[in-house]
């Protein structure tokens, strides 16, 4: 309840907010979403506070160290996921890339209201194809078009709570930012 009274669907604008918003998402595929927030601090902390720039330096030996490190989600296939699209993100920063535009142009920088009714789900849009796919071709791992769109209403690109629900109203009003 924390989690979505203070952070979900609150549009993310910060490049490091939003990468951390994608690896949880990555570590989400398969588990609840209360597992992930469960080693949320940990993660945080394996991964430098989700410091692009210092995730990307990592060494062989830090990264291996994560595989038996019992305060995260101990999944190779994530862990190099995380390590490797830090690698990739932090090349194209070089270039003045931003994940945070990649994701913001494909609502053109204004969140999408599906104004759901309970017991609704949300249709996942084309957009998120074509996110997914230039993410792949850029070389990120661990990413589709469910991980694009969950990253998308966590960081408040659409704004997918209930009509019924009190945060929807906030939400919409565009009054908070991360």
């Amino acid at each position: 309840m924390i989690y979505h009274d203070l952070e979900w669907g609150v549009p993310v604008r910060s490049e490091q907010q939003l990468f951390e918003n994608l690896c949880l998402e990555i570590f989400q595929a398969g588990l609840t979403w209360e597992t992930v927030l469960k080693y949320r601090s940990g993660l945080r902390a394996a991964f430098y506070e989700f410091d692009v720039a210092r995730i990307a330096t990592m060494s062989v030996q830090s990264q291996g160290q994560l595989y038996a490190n019992p305060t995260i989600i101990k999944n190779r296939a994530k862990i190099d996921a995380v390590v490797e699209n830090a690698r990739v993100l932090a090349a194209l920063h070089d270039l003045d890339w931003s994940l945070v535009r990649l994701f913001w142009a494909q609502v053109h920088d204004t969140p999408l209201d599906h104004h759901l009714q309970p017991g609704e789900n949300p249709a996942i849009k084309l957009f998120v194809d074509t996110v997914s796919q230039t993410l792949k071709l850029l070389g990120f791992k661990r990413i589709g078009p469910r991980t694009v769109y969950s990253t998308m209403q966590a960081s408040g690109m659409v704004n997918d709570h209930f009509q019924t629900c009190y945060r929807h109203q906030e939400l919409s009003l565009g009054g908070e930012t991360i």
